[in-house]
């Protein structure tokens, strides 16, 4: 194990913010790991700089950078220097702890064969969390299935995460570490990413209530928008904005005024794609030129098929997606829990 220290300053926008950051190295049989004073993994962040949550950071151990870790001995093709995948599953509250083979045992198992750079969550981890001590065990458990995906897994709280409210948002935080950049009282609730050519932001249609993702977050999402300058920008949330089946009238729609001032600025600032869950059924929707993808079902029970008309594609059944980016290019393509593909679907922006 290694250890240094380093100086950086760093400038952002029309200001300019000296700041003395201390690096630590870890070497390791992955390579080297930098961290910063917070213990977080160091990266260039083009939105506000986070300023709470430092003591809870230090005390955490945060796991390596998405792109620093996997297998050694796998390589991928790259079309070009731009091109990664990630994973993307959702409700997964159905699970059965200590199985083998259940649904969201099998979808880890076969995600892990793809071997992502990323992997992210739409929410409704688990079915409950009432009780902190029985919830905490829950989450435990379902970091056991992830196994080793955990080290590039981001997520976001559902609504069934988040049935104890603040009492819940206390063990998301102490269970899982997440980035800390979001606004205040939202520290690893809401964040952003960045990956190789592309932006990746999450939000809690949880908090304070369902159905809506509130002011607060729109107001620190059109900040992190106007300063991202990747290529793609994708955006996580649980409830879907535009559901097609089964949660009309119980997703984002339940109040559309702020569904849809969510929605323009997705379109004003040329967002990629959305991805959402809560509605248990794989679906695509093109809305105001933003792709919404629903990945509502990993391991939950059954939504109805969407009438005609309602989504360009559709599945009922237990499933996962693999996303390609290849520069502009995009293609989601959505798999069976057992690993079968479904659909793909390629498109630029």
């Amino acid at each position: 194990m290694s250890f240094f220290i380093l100086a950086a300053a760093v400038s952002f926008g029309v200001g300019i913010l000296a700041a003395e950051v201390r690096l630590r190295g870890i070497s390791s049989a992955e390579g080297v790991v930098i961290y910063d004073i917070k213990d977080e993994p160091v990266k260039m962040l083009e939105g506000p700089v986070p300023e709470t949550n430092l003591e809870k950071a230090e005390e955490k151990q945060i796991p390596p950078e998405p792109s620093q870790v996997g297998s050694e001995t796998e390589i991928k093709p790259e079309i070009n220097g731009e091109s990664f995948t990630f994973a993307v599953l959702g409700d997964t509250q159905g699970f059965a702890e200590g199985s083998s083979n259940g649904a969201f045992q099998q979808a880890a198992k076969n995600i892990t064969k793809n071997n992502p750079d990323l992997v992210l969550s739409t929410g409704d981890l688990i079915s409950g969390c009432d009780k902190k001590d029985l919830c905490e065990a829950k989450y435990n458990a379902w970091k056991a299935v992830m196994g080793p995906l955990m080290n590039k897994t981001y997520m976001v709280q559902g609504n069934h995460d988040r049935t104890g409210g603040e009492d819940s948002e206390l063990v998301w935080q102490k269970v899982f570490t997440l980035p800390a950049n979001g606004p205040e009282k939202y520290i690893e609730l809401v964040y952003s990413i960045d990956f190789k050519n592309s932006h990746f932001v999450f939000l809690d249609s949880a908090k304070p209530k369902e159905h809506v993702i509130n002011q607060v977050q729109r107001d620190w999402l059109e900040k992190d928008l106007s300063a991202n300058k990747k290529e793609n920008t994708f955006v996580v949330f649980h409830e879907i904005a535009y559901p097609v089946s089964s949660k009309i009238g119980e997703g984002l729609d339940a109040k559309p005024d702020e569904r849809n001032a969510l929605w323009d600025m997705l379109a004003r600032h040329k967002v990629t794609a959305v991805f959402s869950g809560h509605e248990h059924i794989a679906s695509r929707k093109n809305i105001a030129g933003v792709y919404q993808f629903g990945i509502g079902n990993t391991d939950a029970f059954n939504h109805e098929a969407p009438k005609s008309g309602m989504a360009e594609y559709s599945y009922v059944g237990k499933h996962f997606a693999m996303v390609e980016v290849d520069g502009k290019k995009i293609t989601v393509k959505t798999h069976s829990v057992s690993g079968n593909l479904l659909d793909s679907f390629s498109f630029s922006k």
